[in-house]
């Protein structure tokens, strides 16, 4: 027997909109944010939390609504990245090719009204052989947004923040920089002082540039100098390779810690803890079954890490393998996890900031709609 998916669903709002919070004067620092979380159906949820690491469930959303770029098909998105200083700018970039025009999107929202400020095609070098996924990642300086590319080869764009308007396109390959070997997708993003970008490549098996293979569960990183890249250059300042599981660790999206010493890298089956200095782990957290880590972001104090989940939340009172639910059995939910730094674990119950509104918003119906998730960036309030 199973159970009514929009009852399921409805169970599942109740929960994570409203679940008691620990207030007593045990329960220590907490947090008040607003997080702003790329989906594929070309928006972003936009979730008003209070973060209390003592509580059951750390990460309450108190409200939760979302801000429109485009539709599914011509604005699946990734990436999302607050302005350092202006923070009622954001910056984003489409994960796919746009259908109508065979180009991607790179635009920016103001955060004050949700409106698109400024959307921008932008077409696919000539040598890139698998452009299926597209712009994930990102860094920034002070004038330059920068995303980055998921095809096969991967290169990094930087774009005039002012006009968006591209300046440079970056391979790695030829550079001091080159993998060296085949891989599958880079990620990336630049430290708190936009001095430094840091740039994940998943090594695979594959030797062709039309295949991107099967990762081996490396994560190659190269350090490159933020600066150089603003004048489309590659300097490399250091490298680092972190080891993972055989086909399952894939890295995505990271955040460095505000004091600069650390950086939090999302791969989906594992949460690095990665020395911002040496390049070496210092933990990695292997996510439970059915979730998938995508992005992961620092508290201000450097206390706690808010990262992103991919979790196949079960609804079918009859499946029979929970680790492995058959497609009519589980819908795909976007959640918010707290990890704890010093204790060097998650802590506490998930938050689901997707299928609590999917619904209501996008009419899922008796039959529900899947909701994929990816990075994120958020506001503190101080």
């Amino acid at each position: 027997m199973k159970i009514s998916k929009k009852a399921w669903l409805s169970t599942l709002t109740a929960g994570a909109l409203t679940a008691g919070i620990v207030t007593s004067s045990m329960a220590g620092q907490t947090y008040e944010a607003t997080f702003y979380v790329a989906g594929m159906g070309g928006h972003f949820a936009k979730a008003v939390c209070t973060i209390n690491p003592a509580a059951e469930t750390p990460i309450q959303c108190n409200e939760l609504t979302k801000i429109d770029i485009g539709d599914g098909a011509s604005h699946p998105v990734h990436d999302a990245r607050i302005d350092y200083k202006d923070r009622n700018t954001m910056y984003w970039s489409t994960y796919k090719l746009d259908p109508a025009t065979g180009k991607t999107h790179v635009g920016k929202t103001d955060l004050r009204t949700g409106e698109v400020i400024l959307d921008v095609d932008v077409a696919t070098p000539e040598r890139v052989q698998i452009a299926k996924k597209m712009y994930c990642a990102s860094g920034q300086t002070e004038d330059y947004f920068m995303p980055i590319t998921m095809s096969n080869p991967a290169y990094i764009d930087i774009f005039a923040k002012k006009d968006l308007q591209l300046k440079h396109r970056v391979f790695l390959e030829g550079t001091e920089a080159d993998p060296k070997v085949p891989y599958k997708y880079f990620h990336g993003t630049t430290s708190p002082d936009m001095s430094k970008m840091l740039i994940t490549i998943n090594e695979s098996d594959s030797t062709s540039l039309a295949n991107y293979g099967t990762g081996v569960g490396k994560m190659h990183m190269k350090m490159l100098d933020a600066k150089a890249l603003e004048k489309g250059e590659v300097k490399l300042l250091s490298s680092g390779i972190a080891d993972g599981n055989k086909k399952k660790t894939i890295s995505f999206r990271q955040y460095w810690s505000n004091d600069s010493s650390m950086i939090a890298n999302a791969t989906g089956d594992i949460m690095y803890l990665i020395d911002a200095n040496t390049l070496e782990t210092i933990d990695a957290e292997t996510m439970p079954a059915l979730e998938e880590t995508h992005d992961a972001m620092f508290t201000p104090d450097d206390k706690y890490i808010i990262a992103t989940s991919r979790t196949k939340a079960i609804f079918a009172e009859d499946c029979q393998d929970r680790t492995k639910p058959g497609p009519d059995e589980y819908l795909m939910d976007g959640q918010l996890k707290l990890y704890d730094v010093k204790a060097r674990k998650f802590i506490g119950k998930a938050t689901s900031v997707c299928l609590a509104c999917h619904d209501e918003e996008l009419g899922a119906g008796e039959d529900g709609v899947h909701a994929v998730l990816c990075g994120l960036d958020g506001e503190y309030k101080k």
